[in-house]
């Protein structure tokens, strides 16, 4: 017998902390990479990251290809996010693969069918028919005893290889079965994996595709069900604009959480401090300097953010010492 599902076992994991290194060359990357490894960090050169789980960005001097000043300028700009990974369905225990069952417009007279698969993730797939008045297919979850509390969280983060067409991400916060059901409609590519980040507060109160207005917004902290879904129907008589009958698939890699988090730190290894600091400040960040044989924090903040721990500093600075 499949054992149950517990919710309070579904706990957010944080991923591996990144280091983001501007610009630097491939060698210098690969050996900090070498270097920071047992304090559980990465390395990344993008030349754009997305500053996700990156704690920390440190400036390598003349060999980065942006000038510091700019670079200061567009990370006080830029939004950085926590993400933690809640489900990864590329490996599910069998009381996840469980809960997942197909709802289809068959309740309502049509034709369309789905199926469950778990091939290189979490598959909906099937056929989807108009005939009948139909037009939808899905997959959902028994309802989770105890409700899943993501009250922490500012909202989930898919990770989906789709086909080109548009799917919904639904999520409710009372049990019962044709309860309010919160939508968020999702853009996907073929043979693309796509992050699909989606804010609670976004998330739009239906009832069968129509919206009901005066509902409140979706309550992170009680989830008690979810369901991907392809449906003809945006909403309130609506069509889905990339909606195409027949055959359809969609792959979940993995189901994350995500909230807005602190801006990065500036470590500076080898670059003056009074200048830095007025530039730093400017920009209303905090960065890292060289003092003696320690550090000094400077900026907007005379303190390390709480994140951020004096050991994985310390090795910054015996790397490029």
């Amino acid at each position: 017998m499949t054992q149950a599902l517990d919710a309070n076992n579904l706990v957010p994991v944080t991923g591996k902390q990144m280091l983001w290194l501007p610009g630097a060359a491939v060698e210098t990357a690969d050996a900090l990479t070498k270097s920071v490894a047992s304090l559980n960090y990465g390395v990344t050169t993008e030349s754009e990251p997305s500053l996700v789980n990156t704690p920390m960005v440190i400036w390598p001097g003349p060999e980065a290809s942006l000038e510091l000043g700019p670079l200061l300028e567009q990370l006080g700009q830029q939004v950085a996010y926590q993400e933690a990974t809640l489900i990864d369905f590329r490996q599910p225990d069998p009381a996840i693969a469980a809960l997942w069952g197909s709802l289809d417009d068959g309740v309502m007279g049509g034709v369309s069918a789905s199926q469950v698969q778990w091939r290189e993730g979490l598959r909906l797939v099937g056929e989807v028919s108009t005939a009948n008045s139909g037009g939808f297919a899905s997959i959902r979850t028994r309802n989770l005893e105890p409700p899943l509390n993501l009250g922490q969280w500012q909202g989930t983060v898919l990770s989906a290889q789709g086909d080109g067409q548009r799917y919904k991400w639904i999520l409710r916060d009372t049990s019962g079965w044709d309860s309010l059901a919160y939508c968020r409609s999702f853009d996907t590519e073929a043979d693309r994996l796509s992050t699909v980040r989606t804010p609670f507060l976004e998330m739009v109160a239906t009832r069968r595709a129509r919206t009901v207005p005066e509902a409140s917004s979706l309550n992170p902290a009680q989830l008690y069900s979810m369901q991907l879904m392809l449906s003809k129907f945006e909403y309130d008589g609506e069509l889905n604009p990339a909606f195409q009958p027949g055959a359809f698939e969609l792959t979940v890699q993995s189901l994350g959480v995500y909230r807005q988090g602190p801006k990065p730190v500036i470590v500076l290894p080898g670059e003056n401090a009074a200048e830095s600091a007025q530039l730093i400040t400017a920009a209303g960040l905090t960065g890292v300097v060289r003092q003696g044989k320690s550090f000094a924090v400077i900026g907007t903040s005379d303190k390390l953010p709480p994140e951020v721990e004096p050991a994985i500093i310390g090795a910054i600075f015996e790397f490029f010492r």
